[in-house]
């Protein structure tokens, strides 16, 4: 089963748009380091899927970075929409996904 979210939507100036999309990729970043340093703590390693995850956001936050001055420099204002596509799994699935991953 799927269903969907519209989280963001709307023409915005380049600083509320970069204030919007700065703030959700700090969050997930911090999330990501969060859950991290609970796997260290728990059993002596760092999370590699949250590490891997947090390199990633960091080069996305720099890509915004870049699209916004690009915008800024041109003149322009933002029109953004962002969508959150949710796929319900059994548990069984995903319990034997995460055990396969991890051996």
């Amino acid at each position: 089963m799927h269903k969907n979210i519209t989280l963001i939507k709307g023409d915005f100036e380049i600083e509320e748009a970069k204030d919007i999309l700065r703030n959700l990729i700090d969050f997930k970043i911090k999330f990501h380091q969060i859950k991290s340093f609970n796997s260290e703590l728990k059993i002596g390693e760092k999370d590699a899927r949250s590490q891997a995850r947090i390199i990633e956001l960091k080069a996305s936050m720099q890509k915004m970075l870049s699209i916004m001055e690009e915008a800024e420099a041109n003149g322009y204002n933002l029109k953004m929409e962002a969508k959150i596509d949710i796929e319900f799994q059994h548990q069984e699935t995903n319990i034997l996904n995460q055990e396969v991953v991890s051996h």
